[in-house]
Formats: structure tokens, sequence, C-alpha cells
């Protein structure tokens, strides 16, 4: 072999053993670096029971647009405040984005003026809370009120008494439901009462029980403003099969497993809900994108359904109401 030959071979050794040097110390061929966005998710409940769609929802678009989700729920039922010290903790603790369900919008508007926290915010809900939010899905609450009481209005006897079961007015939406509860039996001219709970436990059970014993004339009808208070109706009417029989309606917002299995077993005649999946969806990928683009500001407004006993296993709805994960 002569010394050219001998050349060559020696170059192609060395260029093979650069190439494999190269190529496993990422020289030449660079692994794309993903980043992961820390998002942190402030809830305004003490516990997520209601949440499960939703958080299917968001984490799945955490796992598409590579974000660290946490959630953080309350210590205590309608804490503004105590919001607001969560808030300021995720901050501190490293979170790029937050998505809040506001407790009280006008405290976390506050809020956000005040200590100008320099990440986006997503908030989730009727209320709205300022410019200093980058996304806002939108549920409108007094639709969604107003969506309830015309349906049930369709269904009962002009000569119904409808008992207007909440949780507390002051917490959340359920003041928007009311008042779009409200003006469509007012335009209708169907009589109401409001038996708002607060702490008087044993409310609800003592008018459903009014309303049966002695067995009276008067036609009855139950619209709950909130997913507890409907909830709460539902647990009621399992204790005693014939307290149903008496009453001409019950309708409620909100939309859990529990309450679809109370509507399946003729506890509960219709509810109004939204696709919560994709809520939790859309909160996080937004919340994602805001940390790409601070400045971008965008309003996204959820669908509202009315779901029925016969409805609910529609093609079109049971993939809402019953998602895979």
């Amino acid at each position: 072999m002569s010394v050219k030959e001998k050349g060559l071979w020696l170059l192609a050794a060395v260029i093979l053993v650069f190439l494999y040097l190269a190529s496993s110390t990422d020289l030449i061929i660079k692994e794309k670096v993903v980043r992961i966005h820390p998002v942190s998710i402030i809830l305004d409940d003490i516990n997520d029971d209601y949440y499960q769609n939703f958080k299917k929802g968001a984490d799945q678009a955490a796992r598409e647009y590579h974000g660290d989700i946490s959630y953080t729920t309350m210590y205590r039922q309608g804490a503004a405040g105590e919001q607001i010290e969560l808030v300021n903790r995720e901050i501190e603790d490293g979170a790029e984005a937050l998505i809040a369900v506001p407790v009280d919008g006008s405290e976390l508007e506050q809020a956000l003026d005040e200590k100008k926290y320099g990440v986006p915010f997503v908030i989730f809900g009727s209320q709205v809370v300022g410019d200093e939010v980058n996304v806002h899905i939108e549920l409108d609450s007094m639709q969604a009120g107003r969506l309830l009481a015309e349906q049930a209005a369709k269904e009962l006897p002009e000569d119904v008494v409808c008992y207007l079961f909440a949780q507390d007015l002051s917490l959340g939406d359920s003041r928007l439901v009311y008042e779009g509860v409200k003006s469509v039996l007012e335009e209708a001219g169907i009589e109401y009462v409001l038996k708002e709970k607060k702490d008087e436990e044993g409310l609800f059970r003592a008018t459903v029980e009014s309303a049966v014993y002695p067995a009276t004339t008067e036609h009855a009808a139950v619209i709950a403003l909130d997913r507890k208070s409907l909830t709460e109706t539902a647990d009621i009417l399992k204790t005693n099969g014939t307290y149903r029989n008496y009453l001409w309606g019950v309708y409620g917002v909100g939309c859990t497993t529990s309450l679809l299995n109370s509507m399946d077993a003729g506890l509960i005649d219709g509810l109004v809900t939204y696709n919560q999946y994709l809520a939790g969806y859309l909160s996080v990928q937004k919340a994602v994108e805001a940390i790409s683009l601070p400045g971008r500001k965008e309003t996204i407004p959820m669908e509202l359904y009315y779901i029925t006993r016969e409805n609910m296993r529609d093609r079109r709805y049971e993939k809402m109401l019953y998602p895979m994960e």
C-alpha cells in the first residue's frame, strides 16, 4: 500500500471518529431544548370537586403547550383576601402565569392594579377584573340564569311558586345568575321566593318539606342558583322518594357527574352548563401563549347549554359532559 493510500485511509478514519464524537456531543445535531412554563391555577372553592372536567382540559393543554400546572384551592369559602394572598405566594414561588376564578372580582382587580405583578393573568368567569388581565374566558352568568328560567317557564304551570335556592349571593357569580332568573320570572308573571342559605343550615330541606307536608295544593318548583345549592337539593330529594312527586320542577346551574346521575334518576329536570373541558384547555393554552406575548388582550366567550335527561346522551353533549382523559 502506497504512502498516499495510507494517508487516505488515515484521513477517513479521523473523519469517522470526528463524526462519531460530534454526534454524541451535540456538536452537529443539537436537540431542541423545550422550555417548561410554571402556571398556577387558583380556584374559588375549598376543593376542586366541581372542576374535574376543567382540570382534564387544563392538563391536556399543559401536555401540548409545555406547561407545568399547579392547582390551589381556598382554605375558607368566599375569602377574597385569602385568594389575593395565594396569588402573591404563587408568583413568589415562580409562576410565570396565573389563572384565577375570582372570589371577588373587584378586590382582585384592585390588587392587580396596585401591585403590577408583571406576569400574565387569565381570568375565568363573569367577573371582569381590569386592564391587568390578559385573557378573559368569559362565562355570562346572567345569561345562564335567563336561559335556565326561560326553559323552566316553558314547563311550569302559571300558578307555580319558584323557590330560588342560593348559598350566598355575595359569593362568585350567583347574584348575576339570580338577576337573570328573576328578570325572566317577572316577565312571565311567575311568583318566586328567594331562599339564601348563608349560615342557616337546613333551610333548603325545610323549604322542600313545607311544600309537601302536609300535602298542599301549591304548585312548587325549585331553581338552584349555584352548583352547591343544586347538589344539596338533589341530596335532599334522594332521602325521601315522595318529595320529588310534589315538586313540579327542579332546575339549576352547574354540572358534575353527581348532578348528571341525579338528572338521569329523574331528580333534576334541567340544568345550564358550559364546556368545562374546553374552558380548562383554553385557560392553560392562553396562559402559556401570554408568557411570550404579554401585551396581548383577548376575551373568549363560553357557549351555554341547557341539558335535560332527554338530551344528555346526545352525541353533541355526551363528549362535553363526559370527556375522556
